[in-house]
């Protein structure tokens, strides 16, 4: 009698027995669910957010490795000519009209074609994201904006050409903005991009103990690298990472 009923069963998916179209697999509600003691595991939880963070920033390319690329050849062109047009000062003076206008071409062409990405990549989106985006670019501005004017302080209160025109300016910037963005990177959680600000503190540190000639070479070389090396990362980190079907 039993078995009769059972036979006489629709097929579903909770009865496997009698043929079910999802026999044997698992169902969208067996994905979902959580372990036996009804809670989620926290180090899957943690995996998850990682995993979808990196495909968000796959999809939107906010960072593509091309534009990297393209960031470090301009940063070791930039701050290269500048290296170029001191080497030779004693004492020195400062860069060049030539060589200053070069670097700051560099940093336009790096920062529209960074907007250029970013108003691509997020177009569409609105709402909290975009006035995260927008407070962020204001506190860079607003950091940058005080790093040239302290330079024009040292520079009133008469310090050498070597410091204002020199440590400061190769330096110091990066020091600054590096820290921001590290700060930035840490409470939002942003490993890599924390780890690639902590790598531009620690250049500028160190470029700062190089003399006002030698700190713009090390800029110019440990920028490049520095951008170089997270691009190759990025690609890596791309062609390693498991595609899903």
């Amino acid at each position: 009698m039993n078995g009769n009923q059972d036979a006489s069963q629709p097929p579903t998916a909770s009865n496997p027995i009698n043929g079910g179209a999802n026999a044997g697999n698992p169902t969208a509600d067996d994905a979902a669910a959580p372990d036996d003691d009804g809670e989620f595991d926290p180090r899957e939880a943690a995996a998850l957010l990682a995993k979808t963070q990196r495909q968000a920033e796959r999809q939107f390319g906010l960072h593509p490795p091309v534009l990297r690329l393209i960031a470090s050849v301009l940063i070791l062109a930039g701050y290269g000519a500048v290296w170029l047009s001191v080497r030779h000062q004693h004492p020195y003076q400062g860069p060049t009209g030539a060589a200053i206008a070069e670097i700051y071409g560099a940093v336009l062409i790096v920062a529209v074609m960074s907007a250029t990405v970013l108003k691509r990549a997020t177009s569409g989106i609105s709402g909290r994201s975009r006035r995260q985006r927008g407070a962020l670019s204001a506190a860079f501005a607003t950091a940058w904006i005080g790093v040239a004017a302290f330079q024009g302080a040292l520079l009133h209160d008469g310090a050498s050409h070597g410091i204002v025109y020199g440590v400061f300016p190769a330096a110091g910037q990066p020091l600054v903005i590096g820290s921001a963005l590290a700060g930035m990177a840490a409470a939002q959680e942003d490993w890599r991009t924390l780890s690639i600000a902590i790598a531009v503190v620690a250049l500028g540190t160190g470029a700062s103990f190089a003399g006002p000639v030698g700190a713009w070479g090390v800029m110019a070389v440990g920028g490049g690298a520095i951008g170089i090396a997270t691009a190759v990362f990025q690609v890596w980190e791309r062609h390693t990472e498991p595609r899903q079907v």
